[in-house]
């Protein structure tokens, strides 16, 4: 009978050795299989055109540093909106800083607005094209 459990240990002792080799294989792919996505997902931009946020030019960038900022004063009209923020659908308070979009007239906070500009080029609620044109 003692050979009959050595034999067993021993069998009990490759099937543990021979799961562990496959676990570690499993993590090493796995591992592998991530880094390898990471890179194609950092180069799939360059290959493909898209813009991100670190290859856009700093003239998009700046867009909304060409709109003019202002405090907002309760009893202002607004023309192109109602007294509230579309983004972050706050009413505007006063004395917050706020940025009216060229073309449109929409008001928006400039946090909020400056956030969306750097990404987009239009306005949130009509999309018109935000970028103000050129001084004559």
């Amino acid at each position: 009978m003692s050979t009959e459990s050595g034999i067993r240990s021993r069998i009990t002792l490759l099937l543990i050795w021979i799961g562990s080799a496959a676990l570690a294989i499993t993590i090493y792919h796995c591992i592998a299989r991530r880094r390898s996505r990471a890179r194609a997902a950092q180069q799939l931009p360059r290959q493909y055109g898209i813009e991100t946020m670190e290859t856009r030019s700093s003239v998009e960038i700046s867009t909304a540093q060409h709109i003019p900022a202002f405090k907002f004063q309760k009893g202002t009209g607004l023309v192109g909106g109602d007294g509230t923020c579309a983004i972050c659908l706050n009413e505007f308070e006063e004395g917050e800083e706020l940025r009216i979009l060229p073309e449109c007239l929409h008001p928006y906070h400039v946090e909020c607005i400056d956030m969306w500009l750097h990404s987009h080029t239009n306005c949130p609620m009509c999309r018109t094209d935000a970028t103000p044109s050129p001084a004559v």
